[in-house]
């Protein structure tokens, strides 16, 4: 996480957070559960890559004009407005160590990566309107209403501390 190393050095590259950016992550029924934390508007594409496999599943908006998404669940089903571009493979396997997701159009969005060993371990310990956010914690949608701006970034939150107010 370029972002989470460059925090610490008093010259970080323009472009890096102010905060750090994290996603929602959980598993519910078997099911892996993403949550990003706020709605994304105008999304052209997602992309969920494991760094084990080096496997990733990428969706695309049928309209130019992108989609909303807020929660995806591996394995769909996927909202209707996308399609899969890139399946995971056929020989898949749930055992990967951690998984980034990366938002593309509309209101931008922060890439960040999540640790799934924790979220496999813990999530059955939380309620299930809780998701785990790395370097954060265990969140639910209160906590991440409050915190989001302040103690660290939803995936498609702008930075408040950018002029231009972006992602």
């Amino acid at each position: 996480m370029v972002a989470a190393l460059l925090a610490g050095y008093p010259n970080k590259a323009p472009w890096a957070p102010s905060l750090q950016p994290a996603f929602g992550a959980r598993v519910t029924d078997g099911k892996l559960q993403i949550w990003t934390g706020t709605r994304c508007a105008g999304v052209t594409r997602v992309a969920l890559s494991f760094e084990l496999s080096g496997a990733a599943l990428v969706l695309l908006a049928r309209s130019e004009d992108g989609v909303e998404i807020e929660h995806l669940t591996l394995g769909g089903p996927y909202p209707a407005a996308l399609d899969i571009s890139e399946p995971l493979p056929a020989d898949f396997g749930r055992d990967q160590k951690s998984m980034s997701l990366s938002v593309h159009g509309g209101s931008g969005g922060w890439g960040t990566v999540a640790d799934l060993d924790q979220v496999m371990k813990e999530s059955a310990q939380h309620p299930a309107d809780t998701y785990w956010f790395q370097d954060v914690g265990w969140l639910d949608p209160a906590v991440v209403a409050a915190q989001d701006g302040k103690a660290f970034l939803a995936t498609c939150t702008a930075d408040p501390a950018k002029k231009d107010n972006g992602a």
